[in-house]
């Protein structure tokens, strides 16, 4: 199966070239613990920037298309309402099945020991992607991981989350952001149109946030130096931005690890 950051890459590149507009996407990695080892896990690509990209020119086309028409001679033969409609769709479909390729890994977790409440998230109308499940235990949480980074990125991961009395640690590997950096560079390397600055402008707001709960503890540190703590101290969140000069020049992580009290 092709790189799913090659997908994604490859659309929302197209979509920069084609409508020379400026957008964003923001990634949210979000785990729940509890002290048994349960809990819950959530990714969310949220893309709800380049919808109002493409909003944008949808409208910049309608006004083009009234304009038109009130300066269009009578024997020119005016755009049909069909070659409106498919201008129109042809964006939202594209988006539509992004959206089905990075929900459908849910289709992957439905068949693994120690997951429940496997579910989809793929909303159209505000370009919300991604999935979620509850698993029994951190071997079970790893292993949806392992199937995910296999299936979907093309990555071996063996082990992501640890769990071990009072310490929670999150590994340096699965990191969607670096994954999404190195795809980045290795289209730039191909690319021979030169529209790779545009591009790289286009994402240069990326975020990455994992944001981990532990709603039968409290939080005593977390070893990555971009961690925030709650206002309760049940959780960690680490924002990262893959493509931050001044950030990258820190050489941040996704790496902590969690002293709980």
């Amino acid at each position: 199966m092709r790189n799913l950051t090659k997908r994604l890459l490859g659309w929302l590149s197209f979509g920069v070239v084609t409508f020379l507009l400026s957008g964003c996407l923001h990634i949210v990695e979000e785990v729940t613990v509890r002290k048994d080892g349960s809990g819950s896990y959530k990714m969310t690509m949220d893309m709800s920037e380049v919808k109002s990209m493409m909003e944008a020119l949808k409208n910049m086309g309608e006004e083009e298309s009234e304009d038109q028409e009130e300066q269009t001679p009578d024997e020119e033969t005016p755009k049909t309402d069909s070659d409106e409609e498919a201008s129109d769709t042809e964006g939202e479909s594209s988006m539509a099945q992004l959206g089905t390729e990075i929900s459908s890994v849910s289709q992957s977790l439905r068949g693994i020991a120690g997951l429940t409440n496997v579910k989809e998230i793929n909303d159209t109308s505000t370009y919300m992607f991604g999935y979620s499940f509850d698993f029994a235990n951190i071997e079970a949480l790893n292993k949806a991981i392992r199937v995910i980074q296999r299936e979907k990125y093309e990555t071996k991961v063996e082990e992501t989350f640890r769990l071990k009395g009072g310490t929670f640690e999150r590994l340096n590997v699965a990191d969607m952001g670096e994954q999404f950096k190195k795809t980045l560079t290795e289209t730039e390397e191909a690319d021979e149109e030169g529209s790779m600055d545009m591009v790289k402008a286009f994402f240069s707001g990326m975020t990455y946030k994992q944001v981990y709960r532990f709603p039968d503890a409290k939080v005593k540190k977390s070893s990555n130096p971009l961690s925030e703590l709650s206002g309760d101290g049940q959780s960690v969140s680490i924002l990262i931005k893959p493509l931050d000069e001044e950030q990258q020049k820190k050489k941040p992580s996704v790496a902590t690890v969690v002293k709980l009290k």
